[in-house]
């Protein structure tokens, strides 16, 4: 009995002391500013061996995604809760046309498509906000859609990774900006099948787990809500 009353009086201490520590602080004020930025950039999607792949031996035509600069959208929505720190969120659509391989004539093969998409969330810090040139850096999760035409030659669609976020922008008025973030995202795939590359000597690169680092450079307008 003593045991069970000793038991209940130290949980009713632990809630009391948490009430008390959480009362003790601070409220912290709501978010008091709203980001809102529309991007366009690109992409450098520098991987050296191919992520989808189009075979149709009865028509003779068999593609594979290669490596290039991808166009890429964007779009971020933040909020600051104070001078200093605040939280966003946002998506960017990476789209690269660029391919390896053959097709009989007629066949529109700029209908091929390696997209990836990159939602992600960043816990952020900035210089001074009155200031007319500011700077910003966050960091957070990511996840790694990767999407487009004929089949995958990965072993999973999505990836977890995170971001680094360094930005800077150029005030245009009180509620318009210039912007400019270099994104990394660090993340890793898994590959399906080992990959000979396109040309005779070439390394065999082995199936399996492989880490990337995806630097996508966007530019575009932040408005702001007060």
């Amino acid at each position: 009995m003593s045991t069970c009353m000793a038991d209940i009086t130290r949980r009713i201490c632990y809630h009391l002391a948490f009430q008390l520590v959480l009362f003790s602080l601070p409220l912290t004020p709501a978010v008091s500013q709203m980001d809102v930025s529309l991007q366009g950039g690109v992409h450098a999607a520098r991987l050296d061996r191919p992520e989808r792949a189009v075979v149709d031996r009865l028509e003779g035509l068999g593609l594979q995604s290669a490596k290039g600069e991808a166009t890429t959208l964007g779009l971020r929505i933040g909020g600051w809760f104070s001078d200093h720190w605040g939280v966003d969120g946002g998506l960017a659509l990476s789209t690269n046309r660029s391919w390896n391989g053959g097709a009989p004539f007629g066949i529109l093969t700029d209908q091929f498509e390696n997209q990836t998409v990159f939602a992600s969330a960043t816990l952020r810090a900035r210089t001074p906000p009155d200031s007319r040139w500011g700077l910003v850096l966050g960091a957070g999760p990511a996840l790694i859609f990767h999407r487009g035409s004929g089949s995958s030659l990965l072993t999973r669609n999505t990836d977890i990774g995170g971001l680094v976020d360094a930005g800077g922008s150029v005030r245009l008025s009180s509620r318009l900006a210039f912007t400019l973030n270099l994104q990394q995202y660090l993340f890793g795939s898994s590959f399906a099948e080992p990959y000979a590359g396109q040309f005779l000597g070439d390394p065999i690169q082995p199936a399996g787990s492989r880490f990337r680092h995806e630097l996508v450079v966007l530019a575009g307008v932040a408005w702001r809500a007060r």
